[in-house]
């Protein structure tokens, strides 16, 4: 509360649809410690034509906010442009500048939290103290060894490693790391040294129909000078022969980023791994861009949703965002691992530099690609604190969560669900989630309110004792299942001929998530192709009943 001059503002103007200067509404303005509240006047809701607003109020998390800016004064007072991380853009005008920079000034430090402990007092809190969820509700949705053992690790091939037990092997790694048993202490330690940020190949997933595996990693240290490791390269081998398929299988090494940029690395001292060094290991680079491209694609996706005035102007800045060219390449790299695994039966090794951003995002499609499981509520959860909690996504560095380098913001996690999404458009009844769990995972996401995504890794979590002391998302997306479930969901198995999917990236096939990113702009009611394939079926069962009673 110390922050907070002016707890309350009165007579604001709001403005939401940027593209009618004069649509306007006014209301009371109110800075909480954890969200911001505009509260409409009862008599001015649906004022000059104004999209009404839902109970007549807006509110607000701190922690959604990505931008205030300070626009030129005009006749009705200071203008203060708000954009936020879940696409909301707001234009409140306030009478007074003192009120004005008051706001500003509070907002900006609000918003911009300097440490975890600052957003967990603020955490999410239920409702009622009659809540039937737990603090404890949904910190257990995830055991990393339930998970191994679903898919029959440990094995004759395959083993739990603690040398990671206190994070001393890699502090950006789960504790439980699982690795080929043919795989020596010597060896698993002296890969982890040559691996950027000590980032070893460990195993992820484990495809029990042929016994390939998707293992992940960073980059190797090579720099200039091509240096070597023999242990690295006897864990490459100790991967490779831990398919049981045969020990003279092949093994693709997927690198997710531009072969120029890999080369630039080396400059750093890094690099690609030299497949000469390596036995019967297939080097394939694939181009996803790095985290500061894709801010930008982003950035102007916002940018052209918030201003194009004709459809000509929107496709152009659509097109020119290159957005859904980089849901494509995403989808293609983890088709390309998904083939590998499925019908190559081929293990497959992913990196990109450090390991938390683009191999997060592949190894995580690819599954998804393979496993059924992972296309149900529980499945998709289970996957994304494996893929992205256990193994280190840095959530609150992408998600500027706190107030730290902008350069470091990137929207890898989202890019991640909306490639989830373009999957569920073209198998609308192979997910057992619907569209708005996704987007409520985003928004939960970022928002701050609950301790599930605050933390760059799993050590940080457990240090900062956050299961004791914040709510977990899962518990709280459990409590409102209903709203999530799809309703033609058509369970399959992992021996159905369907169980593996083939997406199209073909750009007829490649959609923007109209429901995620023009959500907010009420000049259009855009439904999503999923909403229209059930519309769709609806129709047809309709038909198909009236058939059945229409004798011929």
């Amino acid at each position: 509360m110390e922050y907070i001059d002016t707890p309350c503002v009165e007579k604001v103007q709001l403005q939401r649809n940027l593209k009618v200067n004069k649509n306007f509404v006014q209301g009371n303005l109110y800075i909480y410690p954890a969200s911001l509240l505009f509260k409409c006047d009862a008599d001015d809701t649906t004022t000059n034509g104004f999209h009404s607003i839902p109970g007549g109020e807006i509110e607000l998390c701190h922690c959604h906010i990505e931008s205030i800016e300070r626009l030129p004064l005009t006749s009705m007072g200071t203008p203060l442009y708000i954009r936020c991380k879940t696409f909301l853009v707001l234009k409140l005008i306030i009478r007074k500048e003192r009120d004005a920079n008051s706001v500003e000034k509070t907002l900006n430090r609000l918003s911009r939290p300097v440490s975890l402990e600052e957003i967990s007092v603020l955490n999410y809190r239920p409702a009622s103290v009659n809540s039937q969820q737990s603090q404890r509700s949904g910190w257990h949705v995830f055991d990393i060894s339930v998970e191994y053992e679903r898919f029959g690790v440990p094995n004759s091939q395959w083993v739990y490693s603690n040398l990671n037990e206190g994070f001393k092997l890699c502090p950006t790694y789960p504790k439980w790391l699982f690795v080929p048993k043919s795989a020596s202490r010597d060896t698993i330690v002296g890969s982890s040294k040559f691996r950027s940020q000590r980032r070893l190949p460990a195993l992820s997933y484990l495809y029990k129909t042929s016994g390939a595996a998707i293992c992940r990693c960073s980059q190797p240290c090579v720099g200039l000078a091509n240096n070597r490791s023999q242990e690295d390269e006897d864990m490459i081998t100790a991967i490779r022969k831990a398919n049981p398929s045969g020990q003279y299988n092949k093994l693709y090494i997927v690198d997710t980023r531009p072969k120029v940029n890999a080369m630039v690395n080396k400059a750093g001292g890094k690099g690609y791994e030299d497949v000469k060094f390596y036995t019967d290991v297939l080097y394939n680079s694939f181009p996803i861009q790095n985290i500061h491209v894709m801010r930008e694609s982003i950035n102007k996706v916002r940018d052209t949703v918030e201003s194009a005035i004709s459809s000509s102007s929107f496709l152009q800045g659509i097109e020119e965002a290159g957005w859904l060219k980089h849901l494509k390449i995403v989808i293609d790299t983890a088709k390309f691992i998904a083939q590998a695994i499925a019908v190559e039966g081929y293990s497959v090794l992913i990196h990109c530099s450090d390991g938390w951003d683009r191999t997060a995002q592949t190894s995580s499609l690819a599954q998804i690609i393979l496993d059924p499981y992972y296309r149900t509520l529980n499945g998709f959860q289970v996957l994304v604190e494996k893929e992205w909690l256990a193994f280190g996504h840095k959530f609150v560095d992408r998600c500027g969560l706190l107030h730290g380098n902008p350069d470091e913001v990137s929207p890898i996690f989202l890019q991640f669900l909306d490639c989830v999404y373009q999957l569920q458009n073209q198998y609308p009844m192979y997910f057992e989630f619907n569209e708005s769990f996704l987007i409520e995972l985003f928004d939960l996401m970022t928002s701050g309110k609950f301790g599930t995504f605050l933390g760059n890794n799993q050590q940080t979590r457990e240090s900062r004792t956050l299961s004791e002391r914040t709510f977990s998302l899962w518990g709280y997306m459990w409590e409102n299942i209903a709203r999530f479930m799809n309703p033609y969901y058509e369970p399959i198995t992992t021996l159905d001929r369907r169980a593996v999917l083939t997406p199209s990236t073909e750009a007829r096939d490649m959609q923007l998530w109209t429901k995620m990113y023009c959500r907010y702009d009420i000049s259009t009611e855009a439904k999503s192709s999923l909403e229209i394939d059930l519309e769709a079926k609806k129709k047809l069962d309709k038909v198909e009943e009236e058939l059945k009673g229409t004798k011929i």
